[in-house]
């Protein structure tokens, strides 16, 4: 005869099942999740697990706060992705501002232009596809977004490690430029991503491309040179993209391609005219000319410097010095040492004890035995003594010396000093 059991013993039976189910897999480490299983730790602990079990890696790098990685988080929480990747790649992920971040970016050399990023290596920890997905208006559009990422991914023929030779091989679709152009700035090939921008300018060439919502993704995200056509329509007729996009992202836009053009590969190349131009263009961005100055000043030094225009820089520093609202002691002592070691001649001499003496003046109480102050006399002296004039150098040295020792800094270079002019 089967005995039944009573109603209410039997759901505490199973309640107790499911909650002893539940404990036994935290205990194990079971993974509840359907999603991808991320590893814990940091990036060498996935790479070593990658090549224990010969597997590619799959690295998530998100944004705390980024709308995109935010829509992509359920994504990935997904049954049908979690049965993907967990079946074809070692996953790892970590937050932009994370320490463990710093030294992924630090360990692969790259950068991140925009979040999500999806990075993809190899079980021996090469580069081999990189993407930053974009969201879709569906959550299984999203799914197959992501599917299809992986899927590319595995494929020797479509990720990103092809580009290179489909480059070569004169492949130039839009999309293809666009998607290799991130790829390099994110490897921070400066070289091949310049060579992108020029083929990327020839296939943007009317008004209309230049305009539209791809050329001027092209211009806030990849172009890096002034120069490059797509630059030079782009600060010609500011006014036709503000009045298509967002005044704040076209300053933008504008600011990034000045910004990597004064400090990139070509920054050395740069005439005085030209840096001029791009101070014009800063302004007509809607920077104010004090700011545009500042930003430009030493750049323009610099270029006054390549031609053997000392007096040029000179005047151009003079200039500055009348209309800066925020020059202080330590910015005098900065450019005093700058034109010590860069003058190509000796008529800046004249100028260095007028500079000197306004950065003194302009020193506040706390600064007068600082390490910015002892620089000021160091430079002072060493100006000094170019001009043969050893005892007024040799009390300007000392001077140096005293304050550097109550500034607590290394004497030696101050010591030195001393010795050379005596």
């Amino acid at each position: 005869m089967r005995h039944s059991t009573h109603p209410r013993l039997f759901l505490f039976v199973l309640f107790l099942s499911l909650f002893l189910n539940r404990h036994s897999n935290a205990q194990t480490g079971k993974a509840t999740n359907p999603g991808i299983r991320f590893l814990p730790g940091d990036f060498q602990n996935a790479i070593e697990k990658a090549k224990v079990v010969h597997k590619p890696l799959f690295v998530e790098i998100y944004l705390n706060g980024c709308p995109h990685c935010e829509a992509l988080a359920p994504v990935l929480s997904e049954k049908a992705v979690g049965d993907f990747y967990n079946a074809n790649f070692v996953s790892w992920k970590a937050e932009v501002n994370s320490k463990e971040s710093a030294a992924f970016q630090k360990a692969k050399g790259v950068t991140y232009p925009e979040f999500p990023i999806l990075f993809f290596f190899d079980s021996n920890g090469d580069l081999i596809h990189l993407s930053n997905p974009a969201d879709r208006p569906t959550r299984q559009k999203f799914i197959e977004e992501i599917l299809l990422v992986g899927k590319i991914a595995l494929d020797p023929l479509k990720r990103t490690g092809s580009y290179s030779a489909r480059f070569a091989g004169g492949d130039r679709d839009l999309m293809f430029l666009i998607n290799y152009g991130k790829h390099c700035k994110t490897i921070k090939d400066e070289n091949k991503l310049n060579e992108i921008n020029e083929a990327l300018a020839k296939s943007l060439i009317t008004p209309q491309d230049k305009t539209s919502q791809a050329g001027f993704y092209v211009l806030q995200r990849l172009i890096n040179d002034y120069e490059n056509p797509l630059s030079v329509y782009f600060f010609s007729h500011l006014n036709e993209f503000k009045s298509r996009y967002p005044a704040k992202d076209v300053k933008e836009a504008g600011e990034a391609i000045l910004y990597h053009s004064l400090y990139g590969s070509k920054a050395d190349s740069f005439s005085v005219n030209e840096i001029i131009r791009m101070r014009k263009s800063m302004e007509d961005l809607g920077v104010s000319p004090q700011d545009a100055s500042a930003r430009l000043l030493l750049k323009e030094l610099d270029a006054y410097m390549r031609d053997k225009n000392t007096s040029g820089a000179v005047k151009r520093f003079n200039e500055y010095r009348i209309t800066a609202p925020s020059l202080g002691t330590a910015d005098y002592a900065y450019l005093m040492k700058y034109f010590n070691e860069k003058s190509t001649d000796t008529s800046y001499l004249t100028e260095i004890p007028v500079w000197a003496s306004e950065g003194i003046c302009l020193a506040k109480p706390e600064e007068l035995n600082s390490k910015q102050m002892a620089g000021l006399y160091y430079e002072l002296a060493e100006a000094y003594g170019i001009m043969g004039q050893k005892q007024v150098a040799l009390k300007n040295a000392e001077q140096a010396l005293g304050i550097a020792r109550t500034a607590k800094e290394d004497l030696k270079r101050y010591e030195d000093q001393i010795e050379k002019l005596k």
